[in-house]
């Protein structure tokens, strides 16, 4: 009998790590107002994700950002992002730099054995001019060791020029796990407003 009630917990153990990342077919995602100080950004976030915020790095680098993680066992986590890089940070020369650094890789190419670039694309968001850009690359899950194991990541931004500064709001998660959560995404994205 305990032989048998130790297998059926390993069973739900795997199954419940198996859909880690996932959220439950049907289950509704209630989502909560968050607004950034000094009035740079609101949106909705899900309630339900982790909301991560340093404050002294957003004044040290001048960029104004929340971290949203989905609470799962997966190998790479699932992430929104919603970032305002103010006119006094240095990450980036603006919008179009941000754009030209993040549509190819270092060697300048779209497309190699690890990683895919799809072409900027000119959209509109929450009223707003905007730039959708979306790329898959392989990230190693171990970089300081000699381990070779690896995650297939999809990601996708919405790029938004304003007159001091640009918006990212982005999302990153494993090419698996990508499409059960990218209305999520969607849904901060279609609720944000910022500074013009």
């Amino acid at each position: 009998m305990k032989n048998l009630i130790l297998v059926s917990m390993l069973c739900s153990l795997a199954c419940a790590s198996a859909c880690a990342g996932v959220p439950a077919k049907g289950a509704a995602v209630k989502y909560q107002k968050y607004s950034m100080d000094n009035n740079y950004f609101s949106c909705s976030i899900p309630s339900g994700w982790d909301l991560n915020r340093d404050k002294d790095e957003d004044e040290k680098y001048k960029i104004y950002e929340i971290q949203l993680d989905l609470p799962s066992a997966a190998k790479a986590p699932t992430t929104i992002k919603v970032s305002y890089y103010s006119k006094e940070s240095t990450d980036f020369g603006g919008y179009q730099n941000f754009l030209d650094r993040n549509s190819k890789n270092v060697f300048g190419e779209t497309k190699s054995e690890r990683e895919l670039y799809e072409p900027v694309k000119k959209t509109k968001l929450a009223g707003r001019q905007a730039f959708e850009l979306s790329r898959e690359m392989m990230q190693y899950l171990h970089p300081e060791s000699k381990s070779d194991e690896s995650v297939q990541l999809k990601e996708k931004f919405y790029v938004l020029p304003a007159k001091e500064g640009f918006y990212v709001i982005s999302f990153s998660a494993e090419k698996t796990a990508f499409l059960a959560n990218v209305k999520v995404f969607e849904k901060v994205a279609k609720s944000f407003k910022g500074k013009p």
